[in-house]
């Protein structure tokens, strides 16, 4: 199984999150006599081609009778997708795999998932929930990106972003989008007040779509990012980008990317397998090799990257229950200030 992963790595760094769609295994055609296939719909963030390239073979391998239907978007888009269709009674997802626990303390609140501890939730390096509604597979880790071609004098903390010198040479993504940015402008406002995202403003921020970002970082025309490690990384590897992944000095901003099966699950002993999986070796490497955190502690970290634990030492806290409740009007702060 590791030499079938290691294979896809390559394909991976071409699709994973540089491409809109990647290439999904081959099925066979089905005995006479082999049982119908369980059905699973998973709304989820994880990158298309690593979904498509990695995941899905493997899991089509491992979980025989149980096909899966993976609906790959942005968090934000799947959150959105989700309190829309339960607002019209019932949710087509029975596993929701997103990097928002907000949304997830949200939803248990709510009472919408279903409890499931894991035998493979054991000695991982992540908490996890206490009922088991909802389980950490990966985590994200948000951090400062540099064009070495463009950049001579890096920056090396989130104030030295809002030196006048990279005035108009820094981008971010839309935290009305990407669950990481709302995470980011929340945790750096906590710790430096509103203040800093308006100066952040003055200095010329450039908030736009996460690809137009990665394209305009590749080619220098926005130098600087406020992105994700595992972007970086993949860029530096698919794309040879002289790219440098700055660990700023304050600590970066850590994103556990969370399942859980939804309490109305049409097969909830076949989502339960699913998660099972995504905690198992196989799982977990396919996080590595997507330059992702594993959570589980013996899995190899993600190549180039500075370790979980490291950066866990460092981390600048984010406070996820606060930021249930005030999602909405940390989007709305941040829209009137970049207006």
């Amino acid at each position: 199984m590791k030499r079938t992963l290691a294979g896809m790595a390559a394909s991976l760094l071409l699709a994973g999150m540089l491409a809109v769609t990647g290439c999904g295994g081959g099925t066979t055609e089905k005995k006479a006599e082999e049982k119908p296939a369980s059905n699973l719909t998973v709304y989820t963030s994880v990158y298309n081609g690593m979904v498509k390239e990695m995941a899905k073979p493997v899991v089509e391998q491992q979980l025989k009778g149980i096909t899966v239907d993976w609906q790959t978007t942005g968090s934000e888009t799947v959150k959105k997708k989700i309190l829309g269709e339960m607002k019209q009674g019932k949710t087509d997802a029975d596993v929701v795999m997103i990097s928002d626990p907000s949304f997830y303390l949200q939803l248990k609140k709510d009472g919408k998932l279903l409890n499931y501890k894991s035998p493979q939730a054991a000695e991982l390096a992540v908490l996890v929930d206490a009922d088991g509604a909802f389980t950490p597979i990966r985590v994200s880790a948000v951090v400062i990106a540099v064009n070495r071609d463009k950049i001579e004098d890096v920056p090396r903390s989130w104030e030295d972003l809002l030196d006048p010198q990279y005035k108009g040479k820094i981008a971010m993504p839309d935290p009305k989008v990407a669950a990481t940015a709302l995470a980011t402008v929340s945790t750096l406002a906590d710790k430096y007040g509103w203040e800093y995202w308006r100066q952040l403003r003055e200095n010329d921020v450039v908030v736009c779509p996460t690809t137009e970002m990665r394209d305009k970082f590749s080619r220098g025309e926005y130098p600087i990012t406020i992105t994700m490690e595992e972007d970086v990384l993949k860029q530096k590897m698919a794309l040879n980008v002289n790219a440098e992944i700055v660990y700023p000095e304050e600590g970066s901003v850590l994103v556990p990317g969370y399942i859980g099966i939804l309490k109305d699950a049409k097969n909830p002993e076949s989502a339960k397998k699913l998660v099972d999986w995504w905690l198992s070796e196989e799982g977990q490497s396919a996080m590595s090799l997507a330059f992702m955190h594993p959570v589980k502690f013996g899995v190899k970290e993600p190549a180039g990257a500075r370790t979980l634990f490291e950066q866990q030492v460092h981390a600048l806290p984010v406070n996820w229950n606060r930021l249930m409740v005030e999602e909405d009007l940390v989007k709305d702060r941040f829209a009137e200030i970049m207006k």
